[in-house]
C-alpha cells in the first residue's frame, strides 16, 4: 500500500500514525483482524455458528489428544514398571543359563556386590535364583518357577500388589532349624486355582534334573497380584536357602564321631555334600587320607614317657579338622569336632594313675556349607528406564568377570515391549485423525469468513491494500480461533485427565491390560508440544484457503454486498 493512502485509511480507522509505514502493515491486519471477530453484527451471520462448530472440533479433538498420549504414556509406564518390579532393569547370569526357570550357579562373590548401588545411575543390586517346582495341594498340582530371594531383597513392588499377608520376613538370622525361612509369598491365581489361603502349609516339590525331585513344606505368608500372566501364573517367593542347599552349589563337609572304644580309641569319618561330588578329603596335622572310617587313638593312657615326678592327670580333649574340595574348584568347606571326655574313671597301677574314658561328648565348631558362597544371578535396579541401554554397556563392559552377562528387562520380555511401542503408532494415528478434522473445520470455517467478508475486501483492495495484507488479516482471525480452541481442549483434556487420576472411574479386566483402572501420565511436555504442532499445522494448512482473497476483484467484491 503506498504509505500515503495507508495513513490516510490509518488515521480514519483511528490506528495510531507510528504504525503506519514499516509495520503498518501488521498492526493494520492485526486491527481488523480483531474487528472481524467481535463485530457486534455476527449473530445475523453464517460465519458465528460455523466458527463456533470450529472452535468445538477443536476442543473435542485437542482433549482426545491429550487424552491419548496421556493414557498411552500410563499405560506404557504401568507395564513398564511391573516388568522392572518382576526382575529389575537387569540381571546379571551366567552365560551357562539355557533354562529361563533355572539359573546355574554363581558365586557372590564379586567386585561389583554389593556396592554396585554407589555406581552413578544405579539404584539398587540384590541376589536371586530359580528352579523350577511343583506346588502340591490335596486336590491339585500347579507347576511353578521358585524364585529365591535373600534379605537384601527389595520389597516394595510386591508390597504394592499385596492382596493379602505380607511378604516373606527373610533376614541375615534365619528362622528354622535348618537355618532358613519356611514361608511362601505366591499369587491370588494361584491359590484359586489350588484353592489355599493365607496361613495353609504347601508342598512344594524341587525339580532338580528328571531323576532328582524333593518335597520341601511351606506356609503361605501372604498373596499378590500384579496382573501380569508371566508372573502371576508361575513365580513363587522363598527364602533363596533353600534353592541353594538343593541346588548343591557349595560343599557340606561333615564329620561323624563313633562311640569311645577301648577307653581311648574313636573311629572317625568324613562325608560331603553338593559339588560335583567328586570329594577330596584333608586332614590337616595328622596322616589320615581319604573319608575313613579312620580309628583313632585319642587319649593316652599306660603311657610309656610317665615318670615319677608327674602327677596324674585327666585326659585332654582332642580336636580333629576336616576339609573337603572337589575337582570343579567350588569354595571348600571345613569341618571341625572337639572331642570331649564326658565321663573318666582313674585306675591306680604300680606306675601311678592312669584315666580311662568311657564316655565322650562332640562339640561341632562348623556346622555349615559353602552353599550361601552362591547364587542364581543378581537383580540390579537403574535410577531411570532411559538410562538402560547405557548402564548395561558400562555394566558389562567395566564391571563383569568372566563367564558372566547381563540381560534387559527388553530382552526378558520382547514380546510384551514390541506390543507397548505398538500403542505408540496408534497414538501418531489418533494425532493425525484429529489433527485432519481440526484443518477441514477450520478451513470451512475460514472460507465462510471470507466470503461473508467481500465486500470488505473490495473496499480494502480498491484503498490499496495488497493481497498479503488481506491473506494476514484472515489467517489472524484463524490463530485466534485455533488459540481459543486448543487452550480450551488443554483444559478439558487434563482436567479429565486428574479427575481419572484421583477417581480411577474408568476400570479395566485386569487379566486383560494388566492394570485394575485406566493410567494416566500427565507430562507438559508433550501437551506443550501437541499445542505447538497442532497451530503450525493448521496455519499451514490454511495459508491455501487464504489464497482466496487474491481471486475477488474489487469492483465486483463492493457490489456483492
Amino acid at each position: 500500500m503506498p504509505a500515503t493512502k495507508a495513513a490516510i485509511f490509518g488515521r480514519h480507522l483511528n490506528l495510531p500514525v507510528r504504525q503506519v509505514g514499516g509495520t503498518a502493515n501488521v498492526g493494520f491486519a492485526h486491527f481488523i483482524a480483531q474487528r472481524i471477530l467481535s463485530a457486534k453484527d455476527r449473530h445475523d451471520r453464517l460465519s458465528r455458528p460455523i466458527v463456533w462448530i470450529a472452535v468445538l472440533g477443536i476442543v473435542i479433538g485437542m482433549a482426545v489428544m491429550i487424552i491419548t498420549v496421556a493414557i498411552s504414556t500410563g499405560f506404557q509406564d504401568e507395564v513398564r514398571n511391573k516388568l522392572i518390579g518382576a526382575g529389575g532393569h537387569l540381571q546379571i547370569t551366567s552365560m551357562q543359563q539355557t533354562d529361563a526357570k533355572e539359573t546355574p550357579r554363581i558365586s557372590v562373590n564379586q567386585a561389583f556386590y554389593p556396592h554396585l548401588d554407589t555406581l552413578p545411575g544405579v539404584r539398587h543390586i540384590q541376589v536371586y535364583a530359580t528352579k523350577p517346582g511343583i506346588i502340591e495341594t490335596e486336590e491339585e498340582i500347579q507347576g511353578v518357577m521358585v524364585k529365591g530371594v535373600d534379605a537384601d531383597h527389595d520389597w516394595t513392588f510386591l508390597q504394592q500388589h499385596l492382596v493379602a499377608g505380607s511378604v516373606p520376613a527373610i533376614t541375615a538370622e534365619k528362622s528354622d532349624s535348618s537355618g532358613h525361612n519356611n514361608e511362601m509369598l505366591l499369587s491370588q491365581w494361584m491359590t484359586e486355582r489350588l484353592g489355599i489361603g493365607v496361613g495353609d502349609t504347601i508342598t512344594v516339590y524341587l525339580v532338580k534334573g528328571r531323576e532328582d525331585i524333593r518335597p520341601r513344606k511351606f506356609n503361605v505368608c501372604g498373596i499378590y497380584r500384579t496382573g501380569l500372566e508371566q508372573l502371576d501364573q508361575q513365580v513363587v517367593f522363598i527364602d533363596i536357602g533353600h534353592l541353594q542347599r538343593f541346588s548343591g552349589w557349595g560343599l557340606q563337609a561333615e564329620i561323624s564321631v563313633g562311640d569311645v572304644e577301648d577307653g581311648r580309641f574313636v573311629t572317625i569319618t568324613a562325608s560331603a555334600f553338593g559339588g560335583d561330588r567328586n570329594y577330596t578329603y584333608e586332614w590337616p596335622g595328622t596322616d589320615l587320607k581319604g573319608p575313613g572310617p579312620h580309628r583313632v587313638q585319642v587319649w593316652d593312657w599306660h603311657n610309656p614317657n610317665w615318670r615319677p615326678d608327674q602327677f596324674p592327670t585327666e585326659p585332654k580333649d582332642t580336636s580333629f579338622t576336616l576339609v573337603v574340595h572337589d575337582n570343579s574348584g567350588t569354595n571348600p568347606d571345613t569341618s571341625s569336632v572337639r572331642i570331649v571326655p564326658d565321663l573318666s574313671i582313674p585306675i591306680t597301677h604300680s606306675l601311678g594313675t592312669d584315666w580311662v574314658v568311657q564316655r565322650a561328648r562332640v562339640e561341632r565348631s562348623h556346622v555349615g556349607s559353602t552353599h550361601e558362597q552362591y547364587v542364581g544371578g543378581f537383580e540390579v535396579a537403574l535410577e531411570s528406564y532411559n538410562d538402560l541401554i547405557a548402564m548395561d554397556d558400562v555394566i558389562y563392559q567395566d564391571h563383569l568377570g568372566y563367564g558372566m552377562r547381563t540381560v534387559t528387562v527388553r530382552q526378558r520380555s520382547p514380546e510384551m515391549f514390541a506390543w507397548l511401542e505398538l500403542l505408540d503408532t496408534n497414538v501418531w494415528v489418533v494425532i493425525v485423525l484429529m489433527t485432519i478434522v481440526a484443518i477441514i473445520n477450520m478451513t470451512s470455517a475460514l472460507i465462510i469468513i471470507i466470503l461473508e467478508r467481500t465486500a470488505m475486501i473490495g473496499v480494502l483492495k480498491s484503498l490499496g491494500s495488497p493481497n498479503g495484507v488481506i491473506r494476514r488479516i484472515f489467517l489472524i482471525d484463524a490463530t485466534y480461533i485455533l488459540g481459543i480452541g486448543i487452550l480450551s481442549g488443554d483444559l478439558l483434556g487434563v482436567g479429565l485427565c486428574f479427575l481419572q487420576r484421583w477417581t480411577g472411574l474408568a476400570t479395566l479386566n485386569m487379566d486383560v491390560y494388566y492394570v485394575h483402572a485406566v493410567p494416566v501420565a500427565i507430562d507438559p511436555l508433550p501437551i506443550v508440544a501437541l499445542n505447538v504442532g497442532v497451530l503450525l499445522v493448521c496455519l499451514a494448512a490454511l495459508v491455501l484457503p487464504s489464497m482466496l482473497v487474491t481471486r475477488i476483484p474489487p469492483v465486483r467484491a463492493i457490489q456483492f454486498d
